[in-house]
């Protein structure tokens, strides 16, 4: 049950996203965009195209060769570092050929440190080996290397030389064989049998290469793969502009390479020795450090047991904050007495407590006391004024001073004290911070001597192996497969970069078409709008087949047109709507200006008019009246808003068109207050006068989405006919028509889309029902996307 479950969501899933699809939509979209299509597939193809023809070939040239390493070092017994060196040979010998040390060997056996090209219309060419001349140097200045150096030749001994350095231009004129001495470089130029009549006056550059740019140069076109593990081959590739440079290289890597490769093996053993040599003396020279290290710190401490000396310390600093505590109690003491003496005059000093004073200080606040309690003693017999009062007063002045004095002197005693037991607690304290560092870096000096010790005996054990690979390693390497000369380049692969090109402009083009398709939102069909909107679709009328400068009644000068025949159609139509019973009132109107409603109201209302029915059309849009353009009229005074407002009456506002039985009333001068007009009774009146004297009447209204006038208009009318303009109306416009119909209950309300292309599927109209207009047969969808397909490029 749940795989069955799962299956039909996915299947619901599909039949969702293919309802949502719109085919004709995106088949018009298609249409529309053709040129844009082709262009794309054009400019891709040609974009790869253009490519191709300006793409300079690039040639490969490959060797085989085969490794075969021999050791006779197995003789010795020792077989784990042979087998896991012939395990890693292959990946090490691809590094050796790719390294620059080898890649400067192959600089300097080659002759690349001068390139020869010549300039050609678009691109430029390298002349390898058949350059019509050759060049000797001798760089002065460094900044010449790799620096064009144009010469046209200007005759067959002679040419003109021309380069830049720092911006400057140099320009001289030499002969063939002529030494050139310049600041920059000095250069010897010779002609070659390559020289001829015909590069005469051509301009060729040659470029003088530093070996850093030859290196680079060979590294990034080098290629080199294991062809076979087993057989222990590799493949050595070279990928240049000119076939023969690339083969030439080849065959250089692969004669120099069976020569460097003994020599550079025992060269890279060499300096490994050497560096574990060095590696070896630098640890026996640590090792012999920590050992002086260790004999200088048993001297200096005399000890190596740093757990003693701690405990010593700590029992130091405690000791002084015992000192340091007593001393501070003994500063809080004298601020007391300090505060007693200023503050409160009269003082009582124990005994016990003031014993650690000194005797000066402890006699002074003695006598201080008994001169206070004299002094209280007096006063119960002298006053204030009295003279032995006043003498007691200036005692007390005096030892008050002395007092002060006496304090201060103590005070700085205790502070001074009090600074010498900080200095020996920051001693004792540094001591304290000091033994455990002293301790840990001991520790720590001894673990790394450990260490280079463990190090040592590393060294001096990958030392031994490496001379035993030395001793014992010979190399047996082959050339299976010379290099040869390409004969077809490996880029650009011309056929697939043209299908790329091709398939990449269809890419795009589908890209473009899917956005187009999802930015369009535009109704574009008739299809595409019955799928959106709720009411019923009376028909389709064609695009008119030219551009019409304003509204225009087209259907009197080509009664047998497109057009003519989708109104008739209509026309049939509209005898459905309402239930059979005669529609003598018609609105037509529209979201916004633009999408036609005029242009459908004077046209439908000539086609009704060529049955024999009196029909009159009124132009209710007094906002924007365009029903006496279409008839080639001015807009009369005596119009509607003059009617309404009882200034005029039908008779003097009406005017007969060209056509018989087709009438018109203009909408007059434009109103303040046109909405108030129509809610008046003088506007049910003036219809119901015109239904009286008319079969049909057409009112041309404002756009409902613009403003109220037309929602007013269509109460009042028997059918309300709402115009929607092909690839104009927005798909947000029908939200509009759907609330009139629902939320207003305007059910005789019908929609007719306005200049549709003129394709075979605009006549497809409707019923009340479903009926069909204009064609009556259904295509099949082969024929159908054929009949697409072929409006699309012929239209």
């Amino acid at each position: 049950m749940e795989g069955q479950s799962g299956i039909y969501t996915e299947a619901e899933e599909r039949k969702d996203f293919l309802d949502s699809f719109d085919l004709e939509r995106f088949w018009y979209v298609i249409k529309r965009s053709k040129f844009w299509i082709i262009g794309l597939i054009f400019f891709s193809t040609a974009s790869s195209y253009l490519y191709v023809r300006y793409t300079k070939p690039v040639y490969r040239s490959d060797s085989i060769v085969k490794l075969d390493f021999q050791s006779e070092a197995n003789a010795l017994g020792i077989t784990n570092v042979i087998n896991s060196q012939e395990r890693s040979e292959l990946p090490g010998e691809i590094a050796l050929i790719k390294s620059r040390l080898f890649l400067s060997r192959i600089v300097e056996q080659s002759n690349l440190s001068v390139s020869y090209h010549i300039y050609g219309r678009y691109l430029t060419d390298e002349r390898y080996k058949t350059s019509p001349f050759l060049v000797s140097f001798k760089v002065l200045n460094p900044v010449i290397y790799n620096r064009p150096i144009d010469i046209k030749i200007t005759g067959s001994d002679a040419f003109t030389l021309t380069y830049t350095v720092n911006g400057e231009e140099n320009l001289s004129t030499h002969r063939f064989g002529e030494e050139i001495k310049t600041p920059n470089v000095n250069l010897l130029i010779d002609k070659t049998p390559y020289l001829n009549q015909d590069l005469i006056g051509k301009r060729f550059f040659f470029t003088i290469n530093s070996e850093e740019s030859l290196i680079d140069y060979l590294q990034r076109n080098i290629q080199i793969i294991p062809e076979n593990f087993d057989a222990k081959t590799i493949k050595i590739s070279f990928s240049d502009y000119k076939a023969k440079k690339a083969r030439d290289l080849v065959r250089l890597i692969d004669s120099l390479y069976l020569i460097y490769t003994r020599e550079v093996k025992n060269q890279a053993i060499e300096q490994k020795i050497q560096f574990l040599n060095s590696q070896i003396e630098q640890t026996e020279e640590k090792l012999s450090e920590f050992e002086g290290y260790f004999e200088d710190f048993t001297i200096r401490n005399r000890t190596t047991d740093l757990g003693e000396d701690l405990n010593r310390t700590l029992s130091q600093l405690n000791r002084i904050d015992s000192q340091r505590f007593i001393i501070k109690t003994h500063l809080s003491d004298l601020e007391v007495i300090k505060h007693k003496v200023k503050e409160l005059g009269a003082i009582s000093i124990d005994p016990i407590s003031a014993d650690y004073l000194p005797a000066p200080l402890k006699n002074a606040l003695a006598e201080y006391t008994e001169i206070q309690q004299e002094r209280e003693l007096k006063l119960a017999s002298y006053n204030e004024t009295s003279y032995i009062i006043k003498q007691l007063n200036f005692q007390i002045e005096k030892t008050e001073i002395m007092l002060e004095g006496l304090m201060d002197s103590y005070s700085n005693v205790l502070n001074k004290r009090l600074d010498e037991v900080d200095l020996k607690r920051q001693f004792f304290e540094s001591n304290l911070y000091r033994l455990p560092s002293m301790g840990t870096q001991y520790s720590k000096k001894r673990r790394l001597y450990h260490l280079q010790e463990d190090q040592l005996l590393l060294l001096q054990t990958s030392k031994m192996e490496l001379e035993i690979t030395r001793a014992g390693t010979v190399t047996k390497n082959v050339v299976l497969s010379p290099a040869s000369l390409p004969t077809t380049p490996i880029e650009p692969q011309k056929l697939l970069i043209m299908i790329a090109g091709f398939t990449a402009g269809l890419i795009l083009s589908v890209i473009f078409l899917f956005i187009k398709y999802l930015m369009h939102n535009k109704i574009s069909g008739l299809r595409e709008l019955e799928r959106i909107v709720k009411v019923p679709i009376l028909g389709g009328i064609p695009a008119y087949r030219k551009k019409l400068e304003h509204t225009s009644l087209v259907t009197i000068k080509d009664s047998s047109s497109t057009i003519s025949e989708a109104l008739r159609t209509i026309r049939t139509n509209m005898d459905f709507i309402g239930g059979g019973n005669p529609s003598k009132l018609l609105s037509i109107t529209s979201t916004v200006s633009g999408e036609g409603k005029t242009f459908v109201a004077v046209n439908l209302g000539a086609i009704i008019a060529m049955t024999g029915k009196k029909v009159v059309v009124v132009d209710i849009d007094m906002r924007k009246p365009k029903i006496h353009i279409a008839f080639g009229k001015e807009n009369k005074v005596e119009g509607v808003s003059m009617i309404l407002t009882s200034r005029s009456t039908i008779k003097k506002g009406l005017v007969k068109s060209s056509l018989n039985n087709l009438f018109f009333i203009p909408s007059g001068p434009t109103p303040p207050n046109p909405s108030e007009l129509l809610l008046q009774k003088e506007f049910d009146e003036f219809l119901k006068n015109l239904k009286k004297e008319f079969d049909v009447v057409i009112l041309d209204t404002p756009p409902v989405g613009l403003v109220t006038d037309g929602r007013i208009v269509m109460k009042k009318s028997d059918i309300q006919l709402y115009i929607v303009r092909a690839d104009f109306s927005k798909r947000s416009f029908v939200k509009v028509m759907n609330d009139l119909h629902f939320t207003d209950q305007f059910k005789n309300m019908a929609t007719i889309l306005n200049s549709i292309d003129n394709t075979p599927v605009y006549g497809y109209g409707y019923g009340y029902g479903h009926g069909y207009g204009y064609y009556t047969e259904e295509k099949s969808k082969i024929k159908k996307m054929a009949s697409n397909l072929r409006s699309m490029f012929l239209s």
